[in-house]
């Protein structure tokens, strides 16, 4: 099995036209034989928000900024959850 991921939708359908095995279109995907074409959405995911961290920095305060902190989290974008499911 081969997995082929394009940088968008309209270059994951031109691969998977140029592939044998025909083309079946599934959920953020297209399988063509043994191989699957899937394609991303522009950035999947972006920086967790500040609440993520404490839940205290949900309701933004001067007096709390800068919100630094020591491990970064990346979250998925709502409009990219299926594509990472």
């Amino acid at each position: 099995m081969r997995l082929i991921i394009a940088e968008k939708p309209s270059l994951a359908r031109a691969i998977a036209d140029a592939l044998p095995g025909g083309g079946k279109r599934q959920e953020g995907a297209i399988v063509c034989g043994d191989t699957t074409v899937t394609w991303c959405l522009g950035h999947l995911l972006e920086q967790a928000p500040p609440e993520a961290y404490n839940p205290a920095d949900k309701q933004w305060r001067l007096d709390r900024l800068p919100i630094v902190p020591d491990t970064w989290q990346l979250a998925p974008r709502s409009k990219a959850r299926g594509q990472l499911a």
